[in-house]
């Protein structure tokens, strides 16, 4: 602002407020009316113009544009900036031999750097972050106090000679000798695994060429399948490896810097199946000076082209943010330690994002690079709002006035550690922007340890919120929107009959909900044991609808099940003993992974799903649904009986999905032919997108709406989306999707922020 105020010829002032930034202008009147516009074309890469609001006063006696200091004021919510990824300009720097910061791996300037994850108190300001630590030596001070210098109020602005320092240590707290960074790229060239330690947290390097290094990673950090994410040199690489969309490289190389899930690219290294076996990949840019580094440091002997670089913690756990907490936890997984002395006071994992073929993004984590950037509202909030989220990748929500502040993934609830991560950041959310809520929301889910931990919290109005109305509420906070029919698709959530439900077609409004239809409900034998083993999902999907005999066969001969096994789970269908009622579409999806041959034991969340996913994009023509499609096109019928919401079941579709499997060699539960299973994965994938666009027709008949919201885990299935949302759109429908927040149980939420009770 204060450059644009002096290429304007225009005096006056600006300062840095809590909540936002005060400028008074003033000059010719053809100047002052030429600012907003300047303004907006002036504006660095990294900065977000939410609002601008004027008023005129009376002249006052100014004889230049001055930066005035920050001021401590009170409203909605102080702006902090996320964490940014390098600068085009820092970068050059870094490798200038000429630079006095040459090769210096915490070089920043305004436009980058950590922000969010080293704040301590607002307004953001160098003392009021943890690089208070770190004294500025008068060169870096000269910068900093030089209003036409990059480095102008560049809060972590520091150089070799008085910023932060980086360290390589052993396992066993040994410091290495020589280079850290040099020591570093040769220890991964030889196998070994390296805890570095990044913006806001840790991270495990590992070369995915080294058989032996991913087998030990996998080992110790107990993720058997589980994809790792993988950070590329540059766009050669990328492109080498991935196959890109219109617009992807432009997300990779944002400020935000996000992990970009693409797929796989034909000809890709055969090392990476070490990496990822679901057809994609994980993939972001180094986003750090020290991650530039480690790929193009000079004196290296390997210039790497890219690294598995995964969280720095244990399966289940918080990413680690302090260096003896990392030697502690990490010491079993990581040979070495290569960390800095700037603290991390606000840990973020790496967002993670996907695109359809339509430009559209789908988060699967919000977190470094979009946090604490606010979801603003339409209208204002009727009070201080905190939400507790849900308990599977869990993120808590703050509301005042026009603005939702939604906090960076934490993770699933269900690890002690991670709970105790989930009471601690609401503390330091509560503390940095000094609120005190006045109304809780939880979700109904009387097992949730997010709701069992709201009703123990001293607030006086505390309000449960469904699940699947929370998804739709939270599609509706960021459009502005007061009513909408909606498909709310999970794996899980606590249903208002006390069942299982998660595929769900509502009419939502901001104070409740009707259910107007759902997939066909069927049983879980085992509870969560039907999760992790999805095979027992299709017995009971099955079992109802297949003579005992061929039940027999199919299971037994064509998917290795033993026949006690079979009659066991059988039994407990029939009786309902210990085999929950659900509705939930992402069972179905684990059912049809595990009737294709793709999952027998879930090693983690989604796996069967995500493999189903991959294998049909491979062969996707990217067609949407024709207009005229039907779910009874695809083996799903339609049920309707008076008083009821209307059924979708999905039966008869799986049984043709088994009679498609087999006995192949020793594989049993494969198709005959292999080359069958992508074909079928695409359309099953076909079907439930007919199921959902005839439930959306129905909807609209019942409620003259055609305003239709789409949110929950589900819809992080993109080929999903790219065949059903154009169809909707076909047909009329004006479609809302979430666009920045996840459409999971991450960005739950900011729906219950914005639900309102019906006595308000």
């Amino acid at each position: 602002m204060y450059r644009c105020a002096v290429s304007l010829g225009l005096v006056g002032f600006v300062r840095n407020e809590r909540s936002e930034v005060v400028a008074e202008i003033q000059g010719p009147a053809d100047a002052v009316e030429a600012f907003p516009a300047a303004l907006r074309e002036m504006l660095p890469p990294a900065a977000v113009l939410e609002r601008m609001q004027s008023e005129q006063i009376p002249p006052r006696e100014e004889q230049s544009f001055r930066i005035l200091e920050s001021k401590a004021t009170t409203y909605s919510f102080p702006p902090i900036p996320p964490d940014l990824a390098i600068c085009p300009e820092c970068r050059a720097e870094l490798f200038d031999e000429e630079n006095r910061r040459y090769l210096y791996p915490f070089i920043t300037c305004t436009q980058c750097g950590p922000r969010y994850s080293v704040v301590q108190d607002t307004p953001f300001d160098r003392d009021t972050t943890s690089m208070i630590d770190f004294p500025q030596c008068p060169d870096c001070l000269a910068e900093y106090t030089d209003p036409l210098d990059r480095r102008f109020h560049s809060q972590t602005n520091s150089c070799w000679s008085c910023g932060p320092t980086l360290e390589l240590r052993a396992a066993d707290g040994t410091p290495v000798e020589g280079d850290p960074v040099l020591e570093t790229v040769t220890a991964l060239e030889a196998g070994k695994i390296v805890a570095v330690q990044g913006i806001g947290g840790f991270h495990l390097a590992a070369d995915p060429r080294s058989a032996s290094a991913m087998k030990r990673i996998r080992r110790d950090k107990e993720r058997e399948r589980k994809p790792f994410a993988l950070m590329v040199a540059d766009r050669e690489e990328t492109e080498r490896l991935c196959r890109l969309q219109e617009g992807d490289w432009e997300r990779l190389t944002s400020t935000a810097s996000p992990i970009l899930i693409a797929p796989l690219a034909e000809g890709a290294p055969p090392h990476l199946s070490a990496v990822s076996q679901t057809g994609t990949l994980g993939i972001m840019l180094p986003y750090t000076p020290l991650h530039l580094l480690l790929f193009h440091y000079p004196d290296a002997r390997t210039s790497y082209r890219h690294l598995v670089m995964t969280s720095g913690n244990l399966k289940d756990e918080p990413i680690i943010t302090e260096p003896q907490q990392a030697f502690a936890k990490l010491s079993g997984v990581a040979d070495l330690f290569l960390y800095h002395d700037r603290r991390i006071l606000f840990r973020s994992d790496d967002s993670v994002e996907r695109t359809t073929r339509y430009g559209e993004r789908i988060f699967l984590r919000r977190s470094r690079g979009y946090v604490p950037r606010l979801i603003t509202l339409n209208a204002p909030l009727e009070a201080t709002v905190l939400a507790a989220g849900a308990d599977l990748k869990n993120a808590p929500a703050l509301g005042r006035g026009s603005d939702i502040y939604l906090a960076p993934y934490i993770g699933d609830l269900e690890e002690p550690l991670t709970l105790r991560d989930f009471e601690l950041q609401i503390r330091k959310i509560l503390s940095l922007y000094e609120l005190q809520p006045e109304t809780l929301v939880y979700d109904l889910h009387p097992g949730y340890h997010s709701t069992r931990w709201a009703l123990k919290q001293d607030i006086e109005r505390k309000v449960g919120v469904q699940h699947h109305h929370a998804h739709l509420l939270a599609v509706m906070a960021e459009h502005g929107l007061e009513e909408v029919i909606g498909l709310s698709f999970d794996g899980t959530g606590y249903g208002s009959d006390g069942t299982i439900w998660g595929g769900e077609f509502l009419h939502a409004r901001r104070d409740g909900f009707r259910r107007l239809g759902h997939f066909d409900s069927f049983q879980l034998p085992g509870g969560e044991a039907a999760v992790l083993h999805p095979l027992r999902i299709a017995v009971a999907l099955l079992a109802g609808i297949l003579e005992p005999g061929e039940l027999r066969r199919l299971f037994c001969q064509g998917y290795r099940l033993a026949e006690s096994q079979l009659d066991t789970l059988a039994e407990m269908v029939a009786k309902g003993v210990n085999s929950p009622s659900t509705s939930s579409l992402g069972r179905i999806f684990d059912a049809a992974a595990a009737l294709l041959g793709l999952v027998e034991r879930v090693s983690y969340e989604g796996e069967g799903p995500i493999r189903l996913e991959g294998l049909a994009l491979g062969v996707y023509d990217g067609k949407p649904l024709p207009n005229d499609t039907r779910c009874s096109d695809w083996d799903i019928t339609l049920v309707r009986e008076p008083g009821e919401p209307f059924r979708f079941d999905c039966r008869a579709l799986l049984q043709s999905l088994a009679r498609s499997g087999g006995v192949r060699g020793k594989g049993g539960g494969l198709p005959r032919d292999d080359s069958q299973v992508p074909s079928l994965a695409l359309e099953f994938h076909k079907a439930v997108a007919a199921a959902s666009l005839e439930g959306a027709r129905l909807m609209r008949e019942q409620t003259g709406l055609s305003g239709i919201a789409v949110s929950g885990g589900v819809f992080q299935n993109v080929l999903l989306s790219e065949l059903l949302l154009p169809a909707l759109r076909a047909e009329g429908f004006q479609v809302y999707t979430h666009r920045d927040i996840p459409p999971g149980d991450g960005g739950i939420a900011v729906g219950q922020v914005y639900f309102l009770p019906e006595n308000e």
